[in-house]
């Protein structure tokens, strides 16, 4: 049976993380402190604007080390965390520990979620979705959310979206073969604009030397070289289309680069308040 492609990547990030004393991805590729996570202002602004209490019960999708988990745990939710990285969730336990907070972690794929249990009023997405790139995946992850998010609940993503200087439209990579036409994407990656996914050139993940490229999916020849498909960099409209197609409602995308996705159930017409009256509830609760 062949190994997930997202465990290539992840299983070396999260050994490297702790040959290095570090405490979370953030920290290994953006140099962010644990508190300082790349979602935190998504959330911080976010929350106040909707119905949603202290106390309700929170899901977060592929947490790693917990810092969003911790982070939304602090402001009093009921925090559960789900990674499918082993030393993830085990480094998470930890940090949780020390912080004296009471967050269930459990190791788990998002794609596997049980779509039978307690519903959640908030599910969280920080940068966990761009790494889920088939089609079949990305369709197994939604309908789980969508099993398990309370009928009046908000499914709140950050993910990372296709950014058009990242791509070289000028260098073109055909593969001799099929005749399937990349671009040139960070330098020595590939692009495929048909399906928004971004490959990079296969290497050897020392965790598993004897793996090689055709023991993993989502692993293509071009040209003599092996990649293996890493993310899925949609455009914001079409992470629109798809969400809606999933059976969401997008009440709002916002950020740099509208990377953000306030959703709910299609159907239900749930509050959002504007961003006024939650700059006021922030500066009553001082943050």
């Amino acid at each position: 049976m062949k190994q997930k492609y997202f465990y290539h990547e992840h299983l070396a990030d999260y050994a490297l993380m702790k040959a290095k004393g570090m405490m979370s991805r953030d920290e290994l590729y953006g140099g962010l402190d644990f508190n300082e996570f790349s979602s935190k202002s998504f959330l911080t602004e976010t929350l106040p604007r909707l119905n949603v209490k202290a106390g309700a019960r929170v899901l977060e999708l592929g947490c790693g080390t917990g810092p969003a988990s911790c982070f939304l745990a602090e402001l009093g939710y009921r925090v559960h965390g789900i990674d499918v990285i082993p030393d993830a969730i085990d480094q998470a336990r930890e940090i949780a520990a020390e912080r004296s907070l009471d967050i269930g972690y459990a190791v788990m794929d998002v794609c596997h979620l049980p779509h039978v249990g307690k519903p959640y009023e908030l599910i969280i997405d920080a940068y966990c979705s761009q790494g889920i790139v088939t089609d079949q995946d990305r369709a197994a992850m939604f309908a789980g959310v969508k099993a398990r998010l309370a009928g009046h609940g908000y499914l709140l993503m950050s993910c990372s979206v296709f950014e058009q200087h990242r791509e070289t439209p000028a260098t073109q990579i055909v593969d001799g073969v099929t005749g399937k036409v990349f671009t040139a994407f960070d330098g020595n990656d590939l692009w495929d604009g048909d399906t928004e996914t971004c490959y990079n050139r296969f290497y050897v993940n020392p965790l598993r030397p004897d793996a090689g490229p055709e023991d993993y999916e989502g692993t293509i020849l071009v040209n003599g070289v092996w990649y293996i498909h890493r993310r899925r960099y949609r455009t914001p409209e079409s992470l629109r289309t798809e969400l809606e197609s999933h059976g969401f409602t997008v009440l709002e995308q916002n950020g740099e680069v509208i990377e953000n996705a306030i959703c709910t159930h299609q159907g239900v017409n749930l509050p959002l308040k504007n961003l006024t009256e939650a700059a006021e509830i922030l500066g009553e609760i001082g943050v």
